[in-house]
């Protein structure tokens, strides 16, 4: 960004950085809609940045930076240990077992709960 004060011919130059957010793209995700909403976001934050004052012009991109990266979510069948504090409370059934099954037993198990029982799943 450049502006000259009027008074004095000096010339002011900014280096502003206008950032979009993430966005999760996925198989089913139009990817072009994607970059122009973030061109589109990019344009108002220039525009918001002229607002701030007075004889800001648009010079050029210095930089230009475009982000991925792989993300890999959790799928159903993963055991995840829960951390001490929330283990310790004794609230949240977190079931260890063979199978893919983690719901199915987490329910059972809370419908059919009695304390004392021998377990059939092993428990965290």
């Amino acid at each position: 960004m450049v502006r000259v004060v009027m008074e004095t011919g000096e010339v002011i130059t900014s280096e502003p950085y206008f950032r979009t957010r993430n966005e999760p793209i996925l198989a089913a995700t139009d990817v072009e809609e994607v970059y122009d909403n973030a061109v589109d976001r990019i344009k108002e934050l220039i525009a918001n940045y002229q607002r701030q004052g007075s004889g800001w012009r648009f010079k050029n991109v210095v930089k230009l930076d475009i982000h991925t990266t792989e993300n890999e979510p959790i799928r159903g069948g993963t055991y995840i240990p829960l951390p001490p504090k929330l283990k310790n409370k004794k609230a949240i059934i977190n079931l260890k077992n063979e199978d893919d099954q983690c719901f199915k037993w987490c329910v059972t198990r809370a419908l059919n709960y009695q304390d004392g029982q021998k377990k059939s799943v092993q428990n965290n």
